[in-house]
């Protein structure tokens, strides 16, 4: 009986050190965000890509420095790809939604004064950024949050997004490997 009083004595003992250290630290912030969603789809890569599942990966064809020579010269080596959201009979991907894939503004790749990508290759291309565009080529300011690509209609449990990579001069470029990202985000409507 007196071990578990004296057992007891110190818990009681450590408990109070415990709460003094605690009641003198520093205060702090404890974010936390979620979303809920009624409709889920997978993502993965589609023509275009190297495949993946959310995190997906497009592979462009190199260029010369040549065809990169002055700061705003875009639409070099455009290479077209689609993500596909959900596939056949994924019961989660409700038909009748409309898939929307905007950028994570604070992405540590976006360049804010051009909305391209800067190149984070060790090593890299200078003066080279990634610019992402629409189907049709009209670029997209990833710097912009009002920035949203739609899907179209899901039927049959799926639906594509279709974009584009290029190729973006912030001054003349030197030969070397380009690699940047973004993250993005599906919401559905």
């Amino acid at each position: 009986m007196k071990s578990i009083k004296f057992a007891s004595a110190i818990a009681l003992a450590a408990g109070v050190l415990v709460m003094g250290s605690a009641q003198a630290a520093d205060g702090g912030t404890i974010r936390i965000h979620g979303q809920v969603e009624d409709t889920t789809c997978s993502i993965t890569g589609g023509a275009g890509t190297e495949g993946g599942t959310d995190t997906i990966t497009v592979g462009l064809d190199k260029v010369a420095p040549a065809a990169l020579t002055a700061a705003g010269t875009s639409g070099i080596g455009r290479k077209q790809f689609t993500l596909n959201i959900g596939a056949p009979g994924e019961g989660s991907c409700e038909n009748g939604k409309i898939a929307d894939l905007s950028f994570v503004t604070s992405s540590a790749r976006i360049d804010a004064a051009t909305g391209t990508l800067t190149n984070a290759a060790p090593f890299g291309a200078q003066n080279t950024n990634i610019q992402l565009t629409s189907a049709t080529g009209a670029p997209y300011n990833l710097a912009d949050p009002t920035v949203i690509v739609s899907s179209p209609e899901i039927a049959g449990n799926q639906t594509t997004i279709t974009m584009g990579a290029q190729y973006y001069a912030t001054g003349a470029a030197t030969p070397g490997p380009v690699d940047t990202n973004v993250q993005y985000q599906v919401t559905y409507r």
